[in-house]
C-alpha cells in the first residue's frame, strides 16, 4: 500500500522522472483513446468514403502547421531549460514567430490543396481551402504547449494536450446524436473545438512566463539559431510522418483513404510509450554530459521497447476483431494494413526515443539528416509501391523507410557521440532508477 501511495503522489505532482513519465504516459493513453473514439464516431457516421473526405480536409492545416514551425517548439524547450533567466523573451519570440509562420501556411495551402485533392469532389476542395485559415491557430497551439513542457510543470503541459482532443470528442458525439455529422461539420469540429483551450493556454503562458522582448536580442538569436537547425528535423520529420497520407490522398480514392486512416488510428496506439518517453527525456537530459544523456536515453529506450512490444502483440492478434467490433464490417480491409503498420510503429518508437539524445546534446543536425534519410527512401518507395499494391504498398514503403531511419540513428551514437548505442532489453536497474528519480 505504501508503494502505491508513493506512486500516486509522484503521478499527481509530475515533478520526478517517474511522476512526469506516469502523467505523460497516462495523458498519451487518454489522447489516443479520445482520438480513437472520435475516429470511431466519424467512421460509423460517414463510412469509408466520408471518413476519407474528412481526413483529406483536416490534413492540410495540421500538416502545414508542423511543416512551418521553424523548429521553435523544440528550441523553446531546449533554451528555456538551458537559460531560464530569459524565459520571457523566448516565450514572446516563440508566439510571434508562430503567428507569422501560420500566415505563411495559409498561403502555401492555397497553392497545394487544389492539386493534392484533384481526385475529390469540388465541395471537398473548397472546404479544405476554407479551413486552412485555421493553420495559424494550430501552429500557435503547438508552440504554446511546448512552452508549457519547457517549464517542467508536466501537469499543465498534459492538461493542455488532453483538453483539445477531449473537446473534439464531445462535440463530435453531440453533433452525431443530433443527426448533423457530415464531413464538413466534422472538419469544423476537429479544427475549432480546441480554440477555447488555446485561449486558456495563452493566459497561462502569460502569467507564468511574462512574455516580453525587453531581454534583448541575444535570447531571440539563441532561439532562432537552435530552431533553424532543428527545423530541418521537424520539417523532414513532418513530411516523413505524413508523406504516406499525402500520397494516399492524391493517388487513391476517398474509400481507400478512409481505410488507411482507420488503420493508422489503430496503429497510433503504438505511440503512447515512445511519445511519453520523448516528452520527458529531452528536457530532463538537456544540459547534461554526453555520457549522462546516453544513459538516460538508454533507460527510456528500454522501457519504451517493452511497452511497444506489448501493444503490438495485442493488436496483432486481436486487431481484426477489434476493427470489426468498433468500426463495423465496412472497414475490414484496414486489418492487413494495420499489421504492417504495427511493425513500423515499433521501429518508429525506437527511432523517436533514440533521437532525443542528439537533441539534448545540442546536435539537432543529426536528427535532421536522420529524417532526410527516411524521406529520401519513403518518397521513391511510395511512388513505386502505392500504384502497384495500393494501401499495403504505402504501409510497406513506410516500414522500409523507418527501418532506414532507425539504422542511421543507432550508427550515429558511435560516429557522433562516440559511444555505443544503448541496448533495448529492459533491466531491473531501469525500473529501480525510474522509481528513485
Amino acid at each position: 500500500m505504501r508503494f502505491l501511495v508513493g506512486v500516486a503522489k509522484k503521478f499527481a505532482t509530475g515533478r520526478t522522472s517517474l511522476g512526469a513519465l506516469l502523467q505523460t504516459g497516462f495523458s498519451n493513453v487518454l489522447i489516443q483513446g479520445l482520438y480513437a473514439v472520435s475516429g470511431i464516431i466519424s467512421a460509423r457516421a460517414l463510412g469509408p468514403s466520408g471518413r476519407g473526405m474528412l481526413a483529406a480536409i483536416i490534413m492540410w492545416p495540421q500538416f502545414l502547421s508542423y511543416l512551418l514551425t521553424i523548429g521553435i517548439p523544440a528550441s523553446s524547450v531546449y533554451n528555456v531549460r538551458r537559460d531560464p533567466a530569459h524565459r520571457s523573451t523566448y516565450a514572446a519570440a516563440a508566439m510571434a514567430i508562430s503567428a507569422i509562420m501560420g500566415s505563411v501556411a495559409v498561403l502555401l495551402g492555397y497553392l497545394v490543396i487544389p492539386y493534392s485533392l484533384r481526385t475529390y469532389p469540388p465541395a471537398v476542395v473548397h472546404m479544405a481551402l476554407l479551413v486552412v485559415f485555421l493553420a495559424p491557430v494550430a501552429l500557435l497551439t503547438l508552440s504554446l504547449t511546448e512552452l508549457a513542457r519547457s517549464s517542467g510543470i508536466f501537469g499543465y503541459y498534459n492538461f493542455f494536450r488532453v483538453a483539445q482532443p477531449a473537446s473534439v470528442c464531445v462535440a463530435l458525439f453531440l453533433i452525431w446524436k443530433l443527426g448533423g455529422l457530415t464531413y464538413w461539420s466534422g472538419a469544423l469540429v476537429y479544427l475549432l473545438a480546441g480554440i477555447p483551450f488555446t485561449v486558456w493556454n495563452i493566459l497561462w503562458i502569460r502569467s507564468h512566463f511574462r512574455p516580453s522582448f525587453k531581454g534583448g536580442a541575444r535570447p531571440v538569436r539563441s532561439l532562432l539559431n537552435y530552431g533553424v537547425r532543428v527545423w530541418g528535423a521537424d520539417l523532414l520529420g513532418t513530411v516523413a510522418n505524413q508523406v504516406d497520407r499525402v500520397f494516399v490522398v492524391s493517388m487513391l480514392q476517398p474509400h481507400d483513404m478512409g481505410l488507411y486512416v482507420v488503420a493508422q488510428s489503430a496503429a497510433g496506439l503504438m505511440g503512447v510509450f515512445p511519445n511519453a518517453m520523448a516528452a520527458v527525456l529531452m528536457p530532463r537530459a538537456a544540459g547534461h554530459s554526453v555520457q549522462e544523456i546516453v544513459t538516460l536515453t538508454g533507460r527510456a529506450l528500454r522501457v519504451a521497447f517493452a511497452g511497444l512490444l506489448l501493444i503490438a502483440l495485442c493488436l496483432f492478434f486481436a486487431g481484426g476483431f477489434l476493427l470489426n467490433l468498433v468500426y463495423g464490417s465496412r472497414f475490414d480491409g484496414a486489418f492487413l494494413v494495420l499489421r504492417i503498420l504495427l511493425a513500423e510503429g515499433v521501429l518508429d518508437g525506437l527511432t523517436l526515443v533514440s533521437s532525443q539524445a542528439f537533441l539534448a546534446a545540442g546536435i539537432p543536425g543529426i536528427v535532421t539528416f536522420l529524417q532526410g534519410c527516411g524521406l529520401l527512401t519513403a518518397v521513391p518507395l511510395l511512388l513505386w509501391m502505392v500504384p502497384r499494391w495500393g494501401l499495403q504498398g504505402a504501409a510497406y514503403a513506410l516500414l522500409i523507410s523507418t527501418a532506414c531511419r532507425l539504422t542511421f540513428v543507432l550508427v550515429s551514437f558511435r560516429t557522433t557521440l562516440k559511444m555505443p548505442p544503448p541496448g533495448i532489453i529492459l533491466k531491473q536497474s531501469d525500473i529501480r532508477s525510474l522509481m528513485g528519480h
